[in-house]
């Protein structure tokens, strides 16, 4: 058990040892296989799942700066026993399977897994760090199959072999008769492995090909291209938190912000993106004239519009009646300094944005909460350098958000051509939190085959392409490279069968787990 935990860790960020997981689990499975009962079980799988999130999730203990030591472990070892809960009913439900069954073993375990993961990404609120298959975000050929299963597809995959090969090790003197039980596993993974190389393969053929044609310029090339991409410019500014908190520094980060974007504005690109609350919402809104009056006179200047993330405190709602309430935002300005479009994010962090079930917990953390958006909003923008291109709608999912397949996709569904992430990881700088939360961009990228730019204060600002693909450098705090700037494909053609249809695969497994424990009290308790 321990050793499963360690080898599940190591294949994560910022190890990333992403093979290890598909063995990891075999030491869980074996040493399940001598539970005496349910209950048992399950005090095996709560002690793998704690330790294997007690490491993944240790960055939360240091966000003690930002709060009290005792709070941030309070809150630390909540999450890591809530999340170790899901661990020990998996592997009560394991015990109760029949071994000796072939390859139903496998299949039932591997159900039984990603119906309890897609159970853990939505219950109160949801919380999906951690789904074993974002170990794999390195391996590109591995991840092609999330634009059909999403990421639990991945997750099914790899804990279906993990099955196979306990299963096949348990009745080693008789492995002649549990063949299948690792034969078709790996005829699965042979299969997923061969889907990917084969999309991979295919894209880098095709670019080959228009490059290689006789009379194609790389000037004509652009040319061509041009009307199917976006240039894009990051400024992620990289701001510590101890600093974005003092308001006296707001100044000094301000000109830092407006700077590089004059830099970035050099490459003339087509929008120009800050991260996540770089600035309050009265800069925006005009309700600090100063800094509002130095805000449009870069606009004016560069002559580009933006994406910006902001803290937006409301003191009036749509109906005119006082209120007093904030909101996480993310606003499309254009060069004139008009707000085109908002967006407010969704999906609140736990205990950080807001306190799940505050009514029992109603002194544990103490702060001012953040107010969920209502609904999925594109943002506009009119490319004022393509005349070609009227008018362009990005998704954008603000930080934790990211995490959350589902709600990514709906802005996909919406419509949009590009989506991007904003963020601020400077909570969790010096920690693996950042890789962690990086590892889930490109699988929103695969699933939907749209590209994803990622601009982090504090973190890893980057591009992705639609298959997963890291098209640009990535920048951080401590990279010499300040801003980042490069074309995207806008989104084409079709939308992914994962983009329409959303967590299907997850939802039949989870009917399936149901069906299967519906027949065993139907058995039991029948006269």
């Amino acid at each position: 058990m321990v050793l499963s935990a360690i080898l599940l860790f190591l294949s994560f960020p910022n190890a990333n040892l992403f093979p290890l997981a598909w063995f990891a689990m075999v030491p869980f499975f074996i040493a399940l296989n001598r539970a005496t009962s349910w209950k048992s079980a399950f005090c095996m799988g709560y002690l793998t799942g704690f330790l294997f999130f007690a490491g993944l999730f240790v960055a939360i203990v240091f966000l003690y700066p930002y709060a009290n030591i005792y709070q941030t472990l309070v809150g630390y070892l909540l999450l890591v026993g809530y999340t170790a809960l899901y661990f020990g009913v998996f592997a009560a439900f394991v015990q109760l399977l029949p071994w000796r069954s072939g390859v139903l073993f496998p299949v039932a375990a591997a159900c039984i897994w990603i119906a309890l993961e897609w159970v853990r990404s939505w219950l109160l609120t949801g919380f999906p760090w951690g789904s074993i298959g974002y170990s794999q975000w390195n391996n590109l050929p591995g991840i092609q199959i999330a634009s059909v299963f999403g990421v639990h597809g991945v997750s099914f995959v790899i804990v279906l072999f993990n099955a196979g090969i306990a299963t096949v090790l348990r009745a080693h003197r008789q492995w002649r008769q549990e063949i299948a039980a690792i034969g078709v596993p790996l005829i699965v993974m042979l299969s997923c492995f061969g889907y990917g190389v084969f999309q991979l393969s295919s894209v880098e053929s095709s670019v080959a090909a228009e490059k290689s044609r006789p009379g194609t310029s790389p000037a004509s090339a652009v040319k061509t291209a041009s009307p199917k991409t976006l240039n894009i410019g990051l400024v992620p500014g990289n701001i510590s938190q101890l600093r974005k908190w003092k308001l006296t520094e707001f100044p000094d980060i301000f000109r830092r912000y407006i700077a590089l974007t004059h830099e970035a504005s050099r490459a003339a690109p087509d929008v120009i993106i800050w991260p996540e609350t770089t600035v309050r919402g009265e800069v925006l809104l005009n309700h600090w004239p100063t800094y509002h009056g130095r805000f449009k006179q870069m606009l004016r200047e560069t002559e580009i519009p933006m994406l910006i993330g902001a803290t937006d405190y409301e003191k009036v709602d749509a109906m005119g009646n006082k209120v007093d309430k904030v909101y996480n935002r993310a606003f499309s300005v254009s060069p004139e300094g008009e707000i085109l479009g908002k967006y407010a994010k969704m999906r609140l962090v736990p205990f950080g944005e807001y306190v799940p079930l505050a009514s029992f917990l109603p002194n544990l953390i103490q702060f001012r909460p953040t107010e969920p958006g209502k609904s999925v909003n594109l943002l506009p923008l009119f490319n004022v350098k393509n005349a070609s291109v009227e008018k362009i709608e990005i998704g954008v999912s603000i930080c934790f958000e990211s995490g959350f397949p589902d709600h990514f996709r709906r802005f996909v569904k919406k419509g949009a051509k590009v989506m991007s992430i904003l963020i601020n990881d400077a909570w969790f700088e010096g920690t693996a939190f950042p890789e962690l939360h990086l590892s889930m961009a490109p699988f929103r990228a695969v699933e939907n085959r749209i590209a994803v730019v990622r601009c982090a204060n504090g973190g890893f600002s980057c591009m992705f392409d639609k298959f997963g693909r890291t098209t640009t450098p990535l920048v951080t705090p401590h990279t010499a490279q300040e801003i980042l700037v490069a074309a995207v494909q806008l989104r084409e053609g079709e939308q992914t069968l994962y983009t329409r249809y959303g967590d299907w695969f997850p939802i039949l497994c989870a009917l399936f787990c149901l069906g299967w424990l519906g027949w065993r009290i139907f058995v039991r308790f029948r006269p």
